[in-house]
């Protein structure tokens, strides 16, 4: 089956009335912008820079552009866990399958932090429905995010995301997605859970099917009350029989830090259907370089 020029210039119209028509509310005065919010949620879009809105197939993809699901064939699952040198520690958990022309998924990302910071975790829940007619995916979530501070008090809001790629096959997919189109106050204080827009480009230098394996990818960022944002990736490997080794390097700014850019690296492991990811950035938030693993099963 394939798209014609009518049914993308319907996709972009849906997306572009959807962030119109939802409302992004203020938050309240004295809400605070979860740190959850600011990290790469995917192993693998760590050692890409931060680059993750382009990539599709991953179940990670719940958090980063529910369009990304579309690409699962039947099942994905992914997992990842990380400590950073103050002592906090986060993981992320999440999954997904294909209904027919529907992809849903599902998943968790958690924080909890060090003895002496003020906040004591993080709790994000998200839950995503894609429809794919040919070339074109179109997706949203619903996302819950949580903050306890040293005291016990919780504040809780949730946000909708949205999101459009166009997967040419398995050679490049254009992806752009938006988060928090529109938020409100579950209990508690607000929190501040800023409109963020991005738009990604990722490209197979080769057939993915093939041994040799070479992909880039570019992404740009626009987060309300941020400086625009650019991140690099590339990776590269050989895949024989389904058993291989990519490496991973990114160059990009972080969200913790919009105008200083850092470049990171990582690595996957290919195991048939399993895949170990590992991701190292420099100088990360809340102390010293960050090192996360991560697992990822497909079928």
């Amino acid at each position: 089956m394939t798209a014609t020029p009518g049914s993308a210039g319907r996709a972009s119209l849906v997306v572009l009335v959807l962030a119109a028509i939802v409302p992004a509310r203020l938050p309240a005065q004295g809400a605070s912008s979860p740190p959850i919010l600011r990290l790469p949620v995917s192993v693998r879009a760590a050692g890409l820079g931060g680059a993750g809105v382009g990539l599709s197939g991953d179940a990670s993809s719940v958090f980063i552009n529910p369009s990304g699901l579309a690409t699962i064939r039947h099942i994905a699952i992914e997992g990842a866990i990380q400590r950073y040198g103050d002592g906090t520690w986060e993981t992320m958990g999440a999954g997904a399958f294909r209904l027919l022309q529907f992809n849903f998924g599902g998943g968790y990302h958690y924080m909890r932090f060090s003895d002496s910071s003020a906040t004591k975790d993080n709790l994000s829940w998200a839950g995503s429905g894609v429809y794919r007619f040919g070339l074109i995916a179109l997706g949203s979530s619903v996302r819950y995010v949580s903050e306890k501070d040293s005291s016990g008090a919780v504040r809780r809001s949730a946000g909708i995301d949205g999101g459009l790629g166009l997967h040419f096959f398995d050679l490049m997919t254009l992806a752009f997605a938006v988060r928090n189109l529109g938020q409100w106050r579950v209990t508690g204080k607000s929190l501040d859970m800023p409109v963020s827009s991005r738009l990604g480009f990722t490209f197979n230098f080769v057939d993915p099917q093939e041994s040799a394996r070479v992909l880039g990818t570019v992404e740009v960022a626009w987060t309300k009350g941020e400086p625009r944002r650019t991140m690099l990736g590339l990776e590269a490997g050989v895949v024989i029989a389904d058993v291989g080794v990519v490496a991973r390097a990114g160059y990009g700014a972080r969200p913790d830090e919009p105008s200083d850019k850092k470049a990171s690296l990582g690595g996957s492991l290919v195991l048939t259907r399993v895949t170990i990811d590992y991701a190292w950035q420099p100088q990360a938030a809340f102390g010293g370089d960050a090192h996360r693993l991560g697992l990822r099963f497909t079928l």
